[in-house]
């Protein structure tokens, strides 16, 4: 993707990235010249924890999901754990499926 030329846009997409927290405060500080005080370390690390949250909360939502497919197409609590769902994730996904039935 091309890169943004409002330059607070520009930033947050860098921060957003799949770069680990390393490269994303180097990027940072070479490009757009940020000084690495303990303070925005501090904060480019809770924007890399959001971003990882947000992503591991969407990975989350589609295994359940998931899970629902396969219980609408009559795939039994066996199979669909075979399938290396947990049991937990199994009773999520049903609870939620018949709770909005």
């Amino acid at each position: 993707m091309k890169k943004s030329q409002n330059v607070l846009i520009s930033m947050l997409e860098e921060l957003l990235s799949e770069k680990d927290a390393v490269e994303k405060k180097r990027v940072l500080a070479d490009e757009y010249g940020m000084i690495m005080t303990a303070e925005l370390e501090g904060r480019i690390q809770i924007m890399c924890n959001l971003s990882e949250n947000i992503e591991e909360r969407g990975i989350r939502r589609e295994r359940l999901n998931a899970i629902k497919r396969m219980i609408k197409a009559n795939a039994s609590k066996e199979q669909i754990i075979s399938f290396g769902y947990t049991e937990e994730e199994y009773k999520k996904a049903e609870s939620a499926l018949y709770a909005n039935a």
